[in-house]
């Protein structure tokens, strides 16, 4: 391992990954670790709590997904990928289930602001659920690594035992680190567990972490536990300035139901956007993204976490402006240059995009 990475830090790198080993997690996940081809030091350099995004072919359509990192930057030979298999998501079943050792995959990256290396806080507290635990894990690696001297309050809720993710790893870090707390809580414990039951709550926050309201929390995992865990962490008095979530993958359009298209059935009234590409215009509706009306028209606008994170959907915007709740992906160039994210563009005058 080297702390001093010698490669660029980028979030424009864009390549071929070979899949080294794979590691099976729990029933349902699996750890992917990935190389370079030729088994070269790692192209790209990232920060702990960073994503890649990764492309496949699947039924003839191509795809994209986020997935965290959850090794350690300073780890410069390979980079590891820990992903669910969802039992409705095509991407997850395809890797899951069909990828195996020596297969390459396209990726791209590392992106995401859902971050922390040290320097921005002098404790932090990693609140996770389910297979939100891989960017925490990251974090926790390369903090322990470091000998950051700061305390590091892991929290983690899990359904049963046999879903406790990186278990092993953990212990291993908490042994080495003596700042490294963690908790385990589970919803669906068996009668062995000894540690706390049920979902998390004030008291098993404020419990295991002293003086909470003053300290930066992250937070990461399902829509629900991360909405529920938030008002918590408000209501305990964390300052939403120190309140840190990750959400990609959490929003996705909701399926047409079968033998109906999926238009909206109230006429649009909005603003007119054209997309030049296609030769096609329509009015908005309100509240509606360029990437959903671009869906609505049969529009192929690529796009992964459309919370405004991963950086897929980008498009070029000729003419007009628009609101974006989220840029995270753009960087300085890219506003230069009209780029815009579909996923989060809401048109505040006519607009013309190249799609």
């Amino acid at each position: 391992m080297s702390e001093n990475p010698t490669a660029p830090l980028t979030a424009k790198w864009r390549g071929q990954l070979r899949v080294e080993s794979i590691i099976d997690e729990t029933p349902a996940v699996r750890t992917f670790r990935l190389r370079a081809a030729g088994d070269a030091p790692l192209p790209f350099t990232f920060v702990p709590g960073q994503f890649l995004n990764v492309a496949f072919w699947i039924g003839g359509a191509r795809m994209n997904r986020s997935y965290s990192i959850s090794s350690s930057p300073n780890e410069r030979d390979y980079v590891d990928l820990t992903i669910k298999r969802e039992p409705r998501g095509a991407v997850s079943r395809h890797i899951v289930d069909l990828l195996k050792v020596g297969d390459v995959i396209e990726a791209g990256g590392p992106v995401g602001k859902f971050t922390f290396n040290g320097t921005e806080a002098e404790s932090v507290v990693l609140l996770s659920a389910g297979v939100g635990i891989t960017p925490m894990t990251s974090i926790a690696r390369y903090l322990t690594e470091q000998s950051w001297p700061g305390d590091i309050f892991f929290i983690y809720s899990c359904r049963t035992e046999a879903d406790f993710m990186f278990q092993k790893a953990l212990a291993e870090l908490e042994h080495r680190n003596p700042k490294l707390h963690v908790v385990v809580t589970m919803t669906k414990a068996g009668p062995d567990w000894k540690g706390p039951r049920g979902r998390l709550t004030k008291e098993l926050l404020t419990g295991a972490v002293p003086d909470l309201a003053k300290r930066r929390v992250h937070v990461c995992g399902p829509p629900t536990m991360m909405d529920g865990a938030k008002a918590l962490l408000i209501e305990i008095g964390v300052s939403p300035d120190n309140l840190k979530t990750e959400a990609f993958g959490a929003v996705k359009p909701a399926p047409a139901a079968p033998g109906l298209t999926a238009k909206p059935s109230v006429i649009a009234t909005g603003l007119l956007v054209t997309f030049s590409t296609n030769n096609k215009s329509a009015k908005i509706h309100e509240g509606q993204t360029i990437l959903e009306l671009s869906e609505e028209l049969g529009i192929g606008i690529e796009n992964s976490c459309r919370v405004g994170t991963c950086g897929i959907c980008k498009v070029k915007m000729t003419s007009g402006e628009v609101d974006q709740e989220v840029q995270d992906s753009l960087d300085d160039d890219d506003k230069k240059n009209g780029i815009i994210l579909a996923c989060q563009a809401k048109p505040k005058t006519e607009v013309t995009v190249e799609a």
